[in-house]
């Protein structure tokens, strides 16, 4: 059975660095360089380490016909500047009333696409509420879920009570999506249980790739309940079919800049 590698047999150098990446040991090194064993044909997970740790560019995948952009010397930063856009990071709940310009926020979600996915498996889908009507129309949702809470005498979480929110709400103040121009959702296949885990880590890329644009982010979770508690809320939102939620960011550009870090609890950690 050939081998879904292909080889320049004149760069190859046989150094075996693609076998020592390959996270399914698929990966033999022989007197004409690599080759994957049988299994691979069905059992590759297409992650591209063989091709992404070859020293020489030698190697092509017969399934990933995407071309492997070389990566810049310095792509880990150092880790200052790296540990300042960690700290500096916060969850902005007031925005420019101004919208992004589509393609920032599409560059943003291609950097974000990047993110880990258990087995290789990018089951990660995205919906941009793009207009602020419709924005407005899922606080709106969200609202109407919390009204029905607190007429039940209830908590959301079990925990907070919902009135200030609903009272601000009808105020003309927006403390559900804060009057943010945008709403970014992740979302997977309903039947697939690491969609969630995948959204999660590629929403957090995604705040972490926003900031260079000037952009600031907030995690949505009022809105997020409600999706998940309230029917009128997921009607609103407009999934594919047999599609969930799995976490929503607020983005925009920031009202306000920050020029400080907060103090936070001290790190909780344990060895073994």
């Amino acid at each position: 059975m050939a081998s879904i590698l292909s080889v320049e047999s004149n760069t190859c150098t046989r150094c075996g660095s693609c076998a020592a990446a390959c996270p399914m040991a698929f990966i033999r090194i022989g007197a004409k360089g690599p080759r994957t064993v049988p299994a691979a044909q069905e059992a590759c997970m297409l992650c591209g380490h063989c091709v992404a740790a070859c020293p020489a560019g030698a190697l092509s995948h017969s399934r990933l016909a995407e071309h492997f952009a070389p990566l810049d010397e310095a792509w880990r930063g150092d880790v200052h500047g790296v540990e300042q856009m960690i700290k500096g990071r916060r969850s902005i709940r007031k925005y420019q009333q101004r919208q992004v310009d589509r393609s920032v926020l599409t560059a943003v979600l291609e950097a974000a696409r990047y993110a880990p996915t258990a087995m290789n498996t990018q089951p990660v889908k995205w919906l941009v509420v793009y207009e602020a009507a419709e924005v407005r129309k899922l606080a709106a949702a969200t609202i109407d879920w919390m009204r029905a809470v607190v007429a039940e005498g209830k908590l959301v979480a079990g925990k907070y009570d919902p009135s200030p929110l609903v009272m601000a709400w009808d105020g003309g103040v927006d403390l559900i999506l804060r009057a943010c121009p945008h709403v970014i959702i992740a979302y997977g296949r309903q039947d697939n249980p690491m969609a969630a885990g995948a959204c999660i880590a590629a929403l957090t890329t995604a705040e972490l790739a926003a900031i260079p644009h000037g952009l600031g982010t907030c995690w949505a979770g009022f809105l997020h309940m409600a999706a998940m508690l309230h029917p009128p809320a997921r009607e609103a939102i407009g999934l594919d079919d047999g599609c969930v939620m799995h976490g929503a960011l607020m983005i925009g550009y920031p009202a306000e800049q920050y020029r400080r870090v907060p103090p936070r609890s001290p790190l909780s950690l344990t060895w073994r």
